[in-house]
């Protein structure tokens, strides 16, 4: 995995790569950056030049501009393909990254091959209201409910919420209550931790960006050949299935799903993500 940055107009980006072949470009969600797809990277190595991007406001990359929307991420996307003077790219995004996708591939279609939109059942609703009320139940608490203070103490609070959030990733079940605890266990809750740190105070904004942003509308402009990729966990079963309902707004485009599975799934299973998405990536 080589770390590099790229220059472009719509600020620093910093991205990782790795492999050769056709582009390969992975979204991360909120909040994360490339190490999301540590794991998953060099099992889709093998076929292509994976590029993983910290996305603005997180990882290494530069901070948020002062107005933050789906469609600019989507252009700072552009930015960096005409760093790499890369003509196209396909593109897999996992939930925040799902909708940068989209929106790359509605406003882009010159600079997308194949998209693959990842994401629990939640993220993938298709009704706006719908969609928006069940990540607004998920992301709550990171919106603050005090005011600004002359004495900057709602600094403070924020930085105590930020620790709050910090401490339930330092410590995740599998470390509490695995029978066996991995090297890898303790690498997943760093790299979720450090991207935490990282990125915490872009996580509002981005939200808001994500309430802000008509995903129907994108998806019913997307003419490059897509795959859904629907997470089920268990939490979410009372959720209706949504990867058919895409796909109903996509013509041609198709459906997997990974029942049981939550979005530690490209950490902990890549082999399982790899099975599902590479046959599609390849175009066969």
């Amino acid at each position: 995995m080589r770390p590099a940055y790229a220059e472009t107009p719509r600020g620093t980006l910093h991205y990782v790569q790795a492999g050769a072949g056709e582009p390969l470009l992975l979204l991360h969600a909120t909040p994360g950056s490339w190490r999301a797809f540590r794991q998953l990277a060099p099992w889709l190595a093998a076929d292509f030049r994976v590029i993983a991007l910290d996305t603005p406001g997180y990882g290494n990359s530069d901070p948020l501009p002062a107005e933050v929307s789906i469609d600019a991420m989507a252009a700072s996307v552009v930015a960096l393909l005409d760093a790499l003077a890369l003509p196209r790219a396909h593109v897999l995004g996992l939930h925040t990254g799902n909708k940068i996708a989209a929106a790359l591939a509605a406003q882009f279609p010159d600079r997308v091959g194949r998209i693959v939109l990842a994401g629990h059942t939640h993220s993938l609703i298709v009704d706006k209201q719908g969609r928006d009320d069940a990540i607004r139940h998920l992301v709550d608490h990171y919106f603050p409910r005090f005011g600004a203070a002359a004495d900057g103490a709602h600094r403070v609070r924020e930085w105590l919420m930020a620790q709050a959030d910090v401490q339930s990733l330092w410590w995740p079940p599998q470390l509490l209550q695995g029978k066996e605890v991995a090297a890898d266990d303790v690498a997943i809750a760093e790299a979720m931790v450090v991207d935490h740190l990282l990125g915490w105070r872009s996580i509002p904004a981005t939200y808001e960006a994500i309430f802000d942003f008509d995903l129907a509308q994108a998806l019913r402009r997307i003419e490059a050949p897509t795959l859904v990729l629907e997470l089920r966990p268990d939490d979410e079963a009372h959720l209706p299935a949504q990867a058919g309902a895409i796909c109903d707004l996509i013509r041609g485009s198709r459906a997997a799903t990974l029942a049981g599975c939550d979005a530690s799934v490209f950490r902990r299973l890549p082999a399982q993500v790899a099975h599902a998405v590479l046959p599609f990536l390849r175009g066969h």
